[in-house]
């Protein structure tokens, strides 16, 4: 775990039903930048990258958007877990607390936080 830097970034995420195929997932956070040409370098303030879990598969992400498409779900309720990331992969921390987003995806489509961390600034 690598404390952020202040002002703290934010993290929430957004579920999208995909007219064609499964979920667009969006990534929103302030104070934090996606630096793909910088992962795995040193760390630079409040930027790097998120880490997606779906039901516990990992998927490195570069921008704030994914799709979620219906060949990463199984049938029923899923898990999806997002993480922000620093340049060497450290999860990032605000005020101590891990940035990170949980969502439970249920089979008819409806999503519930089941826990995360959003810290606003002081």
């Amino acid at each position: 775990m690598l404390e952020a830097n202040a002002p703290y970034p934010t993290l929430a995420v957004k579920l999208i039903k995909d007219a064609k195929d499964g979920y667009n997932l969006i990534i929103q956070t302030t104070n934090f930048k996606f630096a793909p040409e910088n992962v795995n370098l040193a760390n630079n303030g409040n930027e790097g990258h998120a880490h997606i879990y779906v039901n516990d598969v990992k998927y490195r992400q570069y921008s704030p958007y994914f799709h979620l498409s219906n060949n990463l779900l199984k049938k029923g309720e899923n898990e999806i877990k997002v993480t922000l990331n620093s340049n060497d992969h450290s999860h990032l921390a605000a005020n101590g607390m891990p940035l990170t987003y949980e969502i439970e995806l249920m089979a008819d489509g409806s999503y519930e936080m089941k826990k995360g961390h959003k810290h606003k600034d002081h």
